[in-house]
Protein backbone atom coordinates (compact mmCIF):
# COMPACT_ATOMS: atom_id res chain seq x y z
CA UNK A 1 0.00 0.00 0.00
CA UNK A 2 1.25 3.49 -1.02
CA UNK A 3 2.29 5.71 2.14
CA UNK A 4 0.19 9.08 1.25
CA UNK A 5 3.13 11.19 2.62
CA UNK A 6 3.82 11.37 5.76
CA UNK A 7 7.74 10.48 6.34
CA UNK A 8 7.07 8.36 9.34
CA UNK A 9 4.39 6.10 7.19
CA UNK A 10 1.61 6.96 9.81
CA UNK A 11 -1.28 7.68 7.27
CA UNK A 12 -0.54 4.01 6.27
CA UNK A 13 -0.44 2.63 9.39
CA UNK A 14 -3.74 4.21 9.90
CA UNK A 15 -5.30 2.83 6.30
CA UNK A 16 -3.88 -1.02 7.31
CA UNK A 17 -5.97 -0.71 10.73
CA UNK A 18 -8.63 0.90 8.88
CA UNK A 19 -8.68 -2.56 6.43
CA UNK A 20 -9.84 -4.36 9.22
CA UNK A 21 -12.76 -2.69 10.00
CA UNK A 22 -14.37 1.31 10.94
CA UNK A 23 -13.06 3.20 14.33
CA UNK A 24 -12.72 5.74 16.24
CA UNK A 25 -9.97 7.98 16.30
CA UNK A 26 -9.32 7.09 19.74
CA UNK A 27 -9.30 3.64 19.60
CA UNK A 28 -6.72 3.87 16.08
CA UNK A 29 -4.54 5.89 18.12
CA UNK A 30 -4.54 3.54 21.23
CA UNK A 31 -3.61 1.00 18.57
CA UNK A 32 -1.20 3.06 17.23
CA UNK A 33 -0.01 4.19 20.77
CA UNK A 34 0.15 7.74 19.42
CA UNK A 35 -2.09 11.09 20.51
CA UNK A 36 -5.82 11.05 19.24
CA UNK A 37 -4.89 14.59 18.14
CA UNK A 38 -2.20 13.48 15.88
CA UNK A 39 -4.24 10.65 14.80
CA UNK A 40 -7.39 12.75 13.77
CA UNK A 41 -5.35 15.55 12.12
CA UNK A 42 -3.74 11.94 10.16
CA UNK A 43 -7.66 11.24 9.37
CA UNK A 44 -9.05 14.69 8.19
CA UNK A 45 -5.99 15.29 5.52
CA UNK A 46 -7.06 11.55 4.67
CA UNK A 47 -10.59 12.56 4.41
CA UNK A 48 -9.88 15.19 2.05
CA UNK A 49 -8.08 12.89 -0.37
CA UNK A 50 -10.85 10.45 0.13
CA UNK A 51 -9.31 7.74 1.60
CA UNK A 52 -11.27 7.32 4.22
CA UNK A 53 -14.83 8.80 5.23
CA UNK A 54 -16.55 9.82 8.01
CA UNK A 55 -19.66 9.27 9.76
CA UNK A 56 -21.83 10.51 12.96
CA UNK A 57 -21.93 7.59 15.68
CA UNK A 58 -22.85 7.17 19.55
CA UNK A 59 -21.63 5.01 21.13
CA UNK A 60 -23.22 3.41 24.60
CA UNK A 61 -22.29 6.51 27.16
CA UNK A 62 -24.54 8.11 24.24
CA UNK A 63 -21.78 10.66 23.19
CA UNK A 64 -21.78 11.92 19.96
CA UNK A 65 -18.88 10.44 18.11
CA UNK A 66 -17.10 10.18 14.38
CA UNK A 67 -16.60 6.61 13.02
CA UNK A 68 -13.95 6.31 10.66
CA UNK A 69 -13.80 3.72 7.55
CA UNK A 70 -12.19 3.20 4.30
CA UNK A 71 -13.92 5.06 1.40
CA UNK A 72 -15.52 2.64 -1.23
CA UNK A 73 -13.16 2.30 -4.28
CA UNK A 74 -15.53 3.10 -7.80
CA UNK A 75 -14.29 0.91 -10.01
CA UNK A 76 -15.21 2.71 -13.28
Amino acid sequence: MADTGTADGTATRILQLLQEGPGLAGELAAELQLPSNRVSSYLHQLAKTGRVRRAPFHGPDERPSVLWSLQAVSHE
